[in-house]
């Protein structure tokens, strides 16, 4: 599967690089980063985390999960599975709101969870049909 993440902290990186190993990550540190990639190529699963720098951003800022939720909505990107994965309240409502479609697994459910469950859920989903 074609992964990609957007996070700036070095743990939470290396904690997916492990869990996807057999899978093709993409990781991004800066929303802008992320929306060539997106522009580049197409996604079967995308991580979303809300605040880049170390600090709460606002949902307005540029270089937060907000900015690329917007550029995924405004280009009408297809991607099956989207995971809001902030631990923000402020920023995950922001990205609710502007994709409606995603999930919202927090980042410490998340590692309880596990990635694994999510791939294989989402490997298991039919894309769905273009119209």
């Amino acid at each position: 599967m074609n992964i990609l993440l957007l996070d700036d902290n070095s743990h939470r990186i290396t904690f997916f690089q492990n869990a996807l190993k057999q899978h093709k990550l993409t990781v991004c540190r800066h929303a802008r980063t992320a929306i060539r990639a997106l522009k580049a190529t197409s996604f079967d699963i995308i991580f979303l985390d809300h605040d880049l720098e170390g600090e709460p951003s606002d949902p307005d800022d540029e270089n937060c999960g907000s900015e690329v939720a917007r550029f995924i909505a405004d280009h009408d990107i297809d991607c099956p599975c989207i995971i809001l994965y902030t631990e923000n309240r402020i920023g995950r409502e922001s990205m609710q709101g502007i994709l409606p479609h995603s999930e919202t697994i927090p980042y410490g459910k998340l590692k309880k969870a596990g990635v694994y469950a999510i791939i294989k859920r989402s490997e298991e989903t039919p894309p769905s049909p273009k119209i």
